[in-house]
């Protein structure tokens, strides 16, 4: 994508610092500084850019098109005062004490967040922003296919996995979606590692180009005749330097991977790298992460969880933190060494994210040391199975409208509700659309699920329609609506008790009855006449 800068700059503070910031970005930049609280500063008379005053509660926007909402805003020094008041502008510098106006702020490309009183930080914004001007190139991180996305269902919530994850908050609910904004998008890769169905993937680089850099990797060590490798994926601007500055010094085991950011590490690269027959993962990442790393902990212990049921050890995956060369050679020598794989494979990557993810814990499951058929998972996982109460569902089917995989079905020809375990990425529409409320979410692994058909959750006798034969719903239901209305309803009732055959037809059939039988539903007894002041005219005149 192109992003454009006009180099207009908003320089936003409390003391003289914000007025020294535009008198050194002003031969650059269009600059115009906001002064909270500066009534009591002495403001230069022949400076080249306008000083008003306020305070910036809010700002909106990404690089090249901010907008902050201003309260308290005067022209000149005690003049006329109001609130709401915008001001657009391609950057922001902000020397204030408020807090940040953005989350993750750290990441915001055009806002920069400063404390004054630090002079090289400030001097380092002030040397990056002023070079922000013209039109810039920037990757579009993330690949978004709505029509995979289980967000919502009928304004029903399911999964909101990448909203919580997003530290930038560049996405947002967007009907039974999520709408990503690419201008404010980071590239941090948390929504992409953390999306069930691969409706949200990371192109810097795709899915299965960065397995198969991964996997010529490892077979590359393996046919060398290597064995009990490390796999260390790292990224740019944290691992480079330090594996860099290691040198030689890096055990010939330990393999660096180097990817665009760390937190685009999927469960899809770990069961990978396992299956290729590594004996241990590790993420390098710093020791004080400045957005968190919630989605990349989460994802590890998932891995954790069924690499250590699978027989490959507790040390097969860890996160690693370090900011200096000894930390992190400390840190690598301090992780227990998991058990590879002993007939590791050579599976090409071909295909989509979430089909990469099933094959890939497949293969683990196939070559694993301790192979098992089932492997419960914590709550969040993106693998499980529903349980129904088969006795309290009616086959409305409704979870079978909301699944957004297809992992519910219903029957052709015949009431029924189908499943099939390895479709299912535990979103929960389907236990938050059900009306009978008999559908519970387990996360698990059942490898044996995964490689059998579709089983059959709950099956009832067809009713035929009393005029075609047709089938047209369950007997149960039919019945029972049949038995809730008979002798209890005046539409059923007495000589219109011939009517309850409109409940045992099928649509067409129903609709053909109704319109033969000149039927009003709507009509009821006779209403007495209203009475008028004639009637009372004639009572008068008897009278």
């Amino acid at each position: 994508m192109t992003l454009s800068s006009d180099g207009v700059v908003l320089v936003h503070g409390s003391g003289r610092a914000a007025i020294d910031a535009g008198i050194a970005l002003s031969d650059r930049l269009d600059v115009t500084v906001i002064l909270s609280g500066g009534e009591l500063i002495d403001i230069p008379g022949d400076l080249a850019f306008p000083v008003v005053f306020g305070r910036v509660v809010s700002a909106s926007g990404h690089f090249g098109a901010y907008e902050a909402v201003v309260d308290g805003f005067a022209a000149t020094k005690g003049g006329p005062v109001r609130d709401g008041a915008v001001s657009r502008c391609a950057l922001i510098l902000d020397l204030s004490e408020a807090p940040a106006l953005f989350p993750a702020f750290e990441a915001r490309e055009g806002y920069f967040k400063v404390d004054p009183a630090n002079g090289m930080a400030l001097s380092r914004a002030l040397e990056e922003a002023g070079a922000l001007v013209g039109e810039f190139d920037k990757p579009k991180y993330i690949a978004f296919r709505p029509e995979l996305c289980a967000h919502s269902r009928s304004s029903i919530t399911g999964c909101t996995k990448c909203l919580d994850a997003c530290a930038m908050e560049a996405i947002t609910p967007l009907g039974d979606v999520v709408a990503i904004d690419a201008m404010v998008c980071a590239g941090c890769g948390n929504c992409a590692a953390v999306c069930p169905t691969g409706a949200a993937s990371y192109t810097v680089p795709p899915t299965d180009e960065q397995l198969a850099r991964l996997r010529a990797m490892i077979l590359a060590y393996r046919d060398a005749g290597g064995s009990d490798a490390i796999l260390l994926i790292h990224d740019v601007t944290v691992g480079r330097p330090l594996i860099a500055a290691i040198g030689a010094g890096l055990p010939a085991t330990v393999l660096p991977f180097e990817v665009n950011e760390i937190k685009q590490i999927g469960i899809e690269v770990l069961a990978a790298a396992l299956a290729y027959g590594v004996s241990g993962v590790r993420l390098l990442t710093r020791k004080a992460p400045k957005n968190g790393m919630v989605a990349l902990a989460g994802t590890v212990a998932i891995a954790t969880t069924f690499a250590e049921a699978l027989g490959y050890g507790e040390g097969a995956c860890a996160i690693v933190q370090a900011d200096a060369p000894d930390d992190l050679l400390a840190a690598l020598a301090a992780l227990p060494m998991g058990t590879p794989s002993p007939s590791p494979s050579r599976f090409a990557p071909v295909g989509a994210k979430r089909g990469l993810l099933e094959f890939s814990l497949r293969t683990m499951h196939e070559v694993a040391p301790a192979p098992v058929a089932l492997v419960p998972l914590p709550e969040g996982a993106p693998f499980g199975t529903v349980l129904v109460e088969t006795e309290g569902c009616t086959l409305c089917h409704s979870c079978v409208s909301a699944c957004p995989t297809g992992a519910l079905s219903a029957g052709e020809d015949r009431p029924m509700l189908r499943f099939s375990q390895n479709a299912c990425v535990q979103c929960g529409l389907c236990a938050a659309t059900c009306p009978e409320d008999v559908i519970t979410l387990r996360p698990q692994l059942d490898f044996a699920a995964w490689n059998a058909p579709r089983v059959t959750l709950k099956e009832e006798e067809p009713y035929p329609c009393v005029r075609c034969a047709k089938p047209f719903g369950t007997r149960s239901t039919i019945e029972r609506v049949i038995a809730k209305l008979e002798g209890s309803h005046w539409m059923f009732t007495g000589e219109n008790a011939r009517r309850l055959d409109a409940i045992r037809m099928c649509e067409p059939c129903r609709v053909e009855s109704a319109l033969n039988e000149g039927f009003d539903p709507y009509a009821g007894p006779a209403r007495q006449r209203p009475r008028t002041a004639a009637d009372y005219a004639v009572v008068d005149d008897e009278a």
